[in-house]
């Protein structure tokens, strides 16, 4: 691209999940900002991390129904992201990258083949592409997934790399739902993913490291890179705005949320994700509504979740449809229009 004199490599030596995303929310809300010099606010910035055995729920799922919350135990952490899309299983053998730009030069087509241009170098003669909606796959086999968030500032890309994860672990502590692998033609998301270790069987995390930092350089078109290795002990650690994200990323109910025990539920899925509607019924009256998703525009789910909870009212169709046109959405698109079609059909065929 040739705009930029280097780009900003971000190493995290720590393996502990809390860490690591409060410090990639760090590096987003502060991006460009001035506060954080020391990490190139004027370059594009690549944070690597990797962690220690973990589920990682999408900002709106429902970790009761995405999870074996029964198989994860004290050494496997549970946590939810600030961004969208699915359920994932983490361990040693899986890479993390995150790229981080300012907003107007975000583009997650560019990244994801970037990162697939990089992975073909270390598998050479394997075909590597992106596919579907935000994944990475070699030979028709899933090896990452990705997810993203735009602020008016700067935009951040995440995924998943997996070099020899565990893949025994995927069935332990994932339970997705059985359309969601249909889709794929498979029965198991065991089956529908592969690690690269299986083409390169001695693949290392720092040989791909460093191919996704090569071509990342060549793709902006720098000679020069700023490294910076940080863990607990670095400065920002002390700053508010890391301790706030990494306290609020342990807390218990943002992590698990509330769970209704006898719910009216209506679930399908989309082209572009699973939508749950959970409502908490008394009396013919609903007086709260979860809308849980895998989708990866989180910001519309959130906006509807708003809107939904505004006041208790009346279980029919017709003040559903209102609470549609109220929930009308700038970035709702046609999105917002099946899921409004969808349930109040499901609910018309109820009354």
């Amino acid at each position: 691209m040739g705009v930029y004199k280097n780009i900003s490599v971000v190493f995290s030596k720590e393996t502990d999940i809390y860490f690591n995303l409060s410090l990639e929310n760090y590096l987003l809300s502060t991006y460009g900002s001035g506060r954080t010099s020391k990490f190139g606010p004027n370059s594009p910035l690549l944070y690597l991390w990797r962690n220690s055995p973990c589920v990682i729920v999408g900002r709106n799922q429902n970790v009761w129904s995405e999870c074996n919350l029964e198989n994860i135990k004290e050494d496997v952490k549970i946590v939810r992201r600030f961004t969208g899309g699915g359920a994932v299983y983490q361990d040693l053998g899986n890479t993390c990258f995150t790229f981080i730009s300012d907003s107007k030069n975000y583009n997650f087509q560019n990244n994801s083949e970037l990162i697939c241009a990089a992975v073909s170098k270390l598998i050479v003669g394997q075909k590597c592409e992106p596919t579907g909606r935000n994944d990475l796959c070699v030979n028709g086999l899933k090896f990452s997934g990705a997810a993203f968030k735009v602020l008016p500032n700067a935009a951040l890309h995440h995924g998943t790399l997996l070099i020899n994860i565990n893949k025994g672990s995927l069935e332990k502590y994932l339970t997705p739902e059985k359309s969601k692998l249909a889709k794929h033609n498979v029965k198991s998301v065991e089956a529908r993913v592969t690690n690269l270790a299986q083409f390169k069987p001695d693949v290392t995390h720092s040989e791909v490291w460093n191919a996704i930092v090569q071509e990342a350089m060549d793709f902006y078109g720098v000679k020069e890179k700023e490294v910076y290795e940080v863990d607990y002990s670095s400065e920002f650690c002390k700053e508010s705005s890391f301790k706030d994200c990494y306290d609020k990323l342990t807390d218990k109910q943002w992590i698990f949320g509330k769970r209704l025990m006898d719910p009216k539920t209506y679930k399908n899925r989309f082209d572009f994700g699973s939508v749950e509607f959970c409502l908490d019924v008394k009396e013919d009256t609903v007086e709260n509504v979860y809308i849980y998703s895998d989708m990866l525009n989180a910001d519309l789910i959130d906006y509807m979740n708003g809107k939904f909870n505004e006041g208790p009212f009346k279980m029919n169709a017709e003040e559903f449809k209102k609470k549609f046109e109220d929930a009308e959405c700038p970035n709702g698109g046609e999105a917002i229009e099946q899921i409004k079609s969808w349930l109040l059909n499901q609910l018309s065929n109820k009354e």
